[in-house]
């Protein structure tokens, strides 16, 4: 999406600003993956942190990092937790606070506030787009779909270089628990930092990062070394004529991450 705004006519005379946040919990493919589109496609790639303060009534704020200064072992998102608690699906202020508040009082500062945001939902995914009157989706206005985004990367000299279920965030809650479960069967230290986290910061209120499956960390751990129908990357799910899913194991919920 970046590369096709940077390039269309459409967006010839529009100010553009490429903005990275980071949580401190992106796999490190991501982080190198992010790097590379930043330096092959020449986006001029402003990468922010966010900064956020323990004192309640501070809002929180945001840091100028790159490649080499970004936090990866989840410090961001440890001072979120220590401030608001444990995130989840019901209270999702680690997409409020790591992602879209850095970005737009980043943004703000740069543009002032009377700029639109893209959004990189594609044709097929148009269930997804809202009504707000701030937000565009280029790749969807102009019926670029699943099908086209993976071809165009096979022409490229790099990719991502995961798989579909290993995604973002490393054992982000929303993943559904069979992803979980292969992430954490393939590395087991993954689960760490995330079980360390449900220990120091569970409240009455909230325990764990997984309010809907109701599983800690330590529960999928358990889970993980029994066997299991383990999550498989689209491309490899394509080469097989049928397969049995069990249907609680495999749901999941849209994150902003996913979809900007």
């Amino acid at each position: 999406m970046a590369k096709f705004i940077l390039e269309h006519e459409k967006y010839g005379e529009c100010e553009k600003l490429f903005v990275f946040a980071n949580t401190g919990k992106e796999r490190e493919e991501t982080l190198r993956f992010v790097d590379q589109c930043d330096k092959e496609f020449n986006l001029n790639l402003t990468w922010v942190e966010a900064d956020i303060p323990p004192t309640k009534g501070e809002g929180t704020n945001y840091r100028i990092v790159d490649f080499k200064t970004a936090s990866r072992n989840g410090e961001p998102f440890e001072a979120l937790n220590k401030k608001f608690g444990l995130p989840s699906k019901l209270f999702r202020h680690c997409t409020r606070d790591l992602k879209e508040v850095p970005i737009h009082k980043y943004a703000r500062s740069v543009l002032g506030k009377g700029y639109l945001t893209a959004i990189g939902i594609r044709a097929d995914e148009k269930h997804r787009i809202g009504n707000d009157p701030q937000k565009f989706y280029p790749l969807a206005e102009v019926g670029i779909d699943e099908k086209i985004i993976r071809n165009f990367w096979s022409r490229q000299p790099f990719d991502l270089g995961l798989k579909d279920f290993e995604g973002n965030c490393d054992l982000c809650f929303l993943k559904s628990t069979r992803k979980k479960l292969t992430i954490i069967s393939d590395n087991p230290n993954v689960a760490d930092w995330w079980n360390d986290q449900e220990l120091k910061f569970q409240t009455e209120k909230q325990s764990k990062f997984d309010v809907y499956r109701d599983d800690s960390i330590l529960d999928l751990v358990e889970l993980a070394k029994k066997p299991f129908r383990r999550a498989m990357d689209k491309k490899e799910l394509s080469d097989l004529q049928g397969s049995m899913f069990d249907p609680d194991m495999d749901t999941e919920f849209d994150c902003f991450c996913k979809s900007t």
